[in-house]
């Protein structure tokens, strides 16, 4: 797909040193650490899960010394931090369906011997 086809500009071109093979590295490497992250919120939220649905029970098993506002806030601050985690998620999911597509640009690129000039 050529520049003028993509939607975007690619984020590892914006230099003067636009070497393929130079920009796939780059981009690989850039996969990895989304990679990474991805892994990490996925074990996150899974925890956050782990953790809310554990509280929960607590609160039931000891509702009558217990406040139902306690469960309530504690809920909601779970929520919330599940939430901005499934966010970062999905924005990690995204963001490496768009680097696949940088990647193979310059993998491309890099192998054909394609400089751009």
């Amino acid at each position: 797909m050529s520049d003028e086809q993509r939607p975007y500009r690619s984020r590892f071109a914006e230099g003067s040193d636009a070497f393929p093979l130079r920009q796939s590295l780059r981009c690989r490497d850039e996969l990895i650490q989304r990679g990474i992250q991805l892994v990490l919120s996925g074990i996150l939220a899974g925890l956050l899960v782990s953790f809310g649905l554990a509280a929960h029970r607590l609160f039931v098993h000891h509702r009558a010394r217990a406040g139902v506002w306690g469960e309530i806030l504690l809920m909601g601050v779970v929520g919330v931090a599940l939430a901005l985690t499934v966010r970062r998620l999905a924005r990690n999911l995204f963001a490496i369906r768009e680097l696949f597509g940088e990647w193979r640009l310059w993998r491309t690129r890099a192998r054909t011997g394609w400089d751009g000039s």
